[in-house]
């Protein structure tokens, strides 16, 4: 084919709807190696209706990733499961086709890129309003939504939006309301905060997909958890009927699991992951899920330290170990496992392992992808790490006021202020740090728009770092009430 035919070719491609065109970008995608694996686990144990989707989505990372002919195959089953579906209609087909012609034009065999073509310009012409090549309708939009959803939370948002679109034409598609209900509830879990299960967006959606399909468990053990602090009775019924269904299936396990973790079963939790975990051996969720339960264990040996019975060195560094074994591979699975780092960072720091600790928290907050919640609990805790571990307080009040800066009212900000504040009040008592127990406070006011005590507190923190008499910091310390 001519350089002009050729171009018109690409023209045409860039038209379709599919994985090529939805401005995906290799370098956007964290964990590209790992997530073959987990959606292999995932289509082993799910309904088959999700089985296109994800063999779409393993087809466009293989091409991706230079394995043309797997990507091909994945394609061949995706097509295959499609036609045996009973409502299936040729419109289904449409992502499918287009990630055909893609991966036939990159390996140049331009002549089956053409048969693709025809293949989408024939379902075209049965459905109004479409182009030649391409068409907007439900199943378009809930493919983009699952493909977003399963490439990481930088996709999120762009995958709620398309899951409302294809709701939008298809309100009562069990696979698209699962999959905004899912989507609503990571979206909720990166806010850093509770979210109320009467305002909550995904318990509402979660309730709404159990109304269509009563016996899905995930979306059973999703909604346990979001009802777990409030209604507790509620939530134990659904955790119950989830495992009766599926006790063996770990997508929905893990999910058991963490429920009784919160809930203080450790032992219970533990016996659950180790199950699952023989089920799916490279899911970093079960890793980094029994690395908290041993990080549990670990903080009950620390409070039984402070009453009458005290446990040996030996056997917490042991359980350090232990925590540490489990992140570093929940971390190895997934290296954007943000959360797996910082407890991996957390447990190398009880371990005495400073050096390597440190590694984490530079190495994540140099990634300039990170969100802002989880760059403000990486501060928080670094702050924390510097401060109890390398006992450097100055690196520790600036990891505390970097958290602080982030509005969002999370349990992290709090934390970060609550250490500023005990801070500045230690500071006060001691001459030559009253200047910068000013200063911290000022910046405290500053962040929480309270400029008129900001500027008080700015006065102050000039006027001892000139040299000022003690006088005016006795006064100040019997006047001011720090909160």
């Amino acid at each position: 084919m001519s350089a002009p035919q050729n171009q018109e070719l690409e023209v045409t491609l860039k038209t379709l709807e599919c994985h090529f065109t939805w401005g995906i970008e290799k370098g956007d995608v964290k964990d590209l190696d790992n997530i073959p694996e987990k959606l292999l686990d995932r289509i082993k144990f799910c309904h088959r209706r999700y089985h296109p989707t994800f063999f779409n989505v393993l087809a466009f990372i293989s091409q991706t990733t230079g394995k043309s002919e797997t990507g091909l195959e994945f394609l061949n089953k995706a097509e295959r499961v499609l036609r045996e579906e009973k409502s299936f209609s040729e419109a289904d087909l449409l992502v499918t086709y287009a990630n055909f012609a893609w991966i036939y034009y990159h390996i140049g065999k331009l002549t089956e890129v053409s048969t693709y073509f025809g293949k989408l310009e024939n379902i075209c012409k049965g459905i109004p309003q479409s182009s030649k090549y391409s068409a907007n309708v439900p199943r378009v939009y809930g493919e983009k939504g699952w493909t977003f959803l399963k490439l990481g939370s930088r996709f999120y948002q762009s995958s709620k939006e398309s899951f409302q679109k294809a709701l939008h034409g298809d309100p009562e598609n069990v696979s698209f309301n699962m999959g905004y209900a899912v989507v609503l509830y990571r979206l909720e879990g990166m806010m850093g905060k509770r979210v109320n299960p009467e305002t909550s967006d995904a318990v509402r959606q979660l309730k709404k997909v159990l109304q269509l399909e009563p016996c899905d468990s995930e979306a059973m053990v999703l909604l346990a958890l979001k009802l777990q602090h409030v209604k507790k009775e509620d939530s134990w019924k659904l955790i119950k009927q989830a495992l009766r269904l599926t006790p063996d299936v770990p997508q929905i396990t893990r999910y058991v699991a963490k429920y009784f973790r919160a809930e203080g079963c450790i032992d219970q939790s533990l016996a659950i992951l180790k199950k699952a975990i023989e089920l799916a051996p490279h899911s970093s969720f079960l890793h980094h899920q029994i690395g908290l339960c041993y990080k549990q264990q670990l903080a009950l040996m620390f409070q039984a330290q402070k009453g009458a019975k005290r446990i040996p060195v030996t056997e917490k560094r042991a359980k350090a170990v232990e925590c540490i074994q489990y992140f570093k591979r929940a971390v190895e699975l997934k290296p954007s496992n943000i959360h797996a780092n910082i407890n991996l960072a957390e447990a190398y720091g009880e371990n005495r392992q400073i050096e390597d600790a440190e590694k984490v928290y530079v190495s994540l907050l140099e990634d300039q992808s990170l969100c802002n919640s989880d760059r403000q609990h990486c501060h928080t805790s670094y702050g924390l790490f510097l401060m109890y571990k390398k006992k450097s307080e100055p690196g520790a009040i600036n990891q505390f006021k970097a958290a602080y800066q982030f509005r969002m009212q999370t349990s992290d900000r709090r934390q970060a202020g609550k250490k500023l504040k005990q801070i500045a009040e230690r500071q006060l008592k001691c001459k030559e740090k009253v200047s910068e127990a000013f200063e911290i406070l000022a910046f405290l006011c500053t962040e929480d728009k309270e400029e008129k005590k900001a500027m008080e507190y700015t006065a102050r923190a000039r006027h001892f770092a000139a040299g000022s008499a003690d006088q005016l910091s006795a006064e100040f310390s019997e006047r001011m009430k720090l909160k």
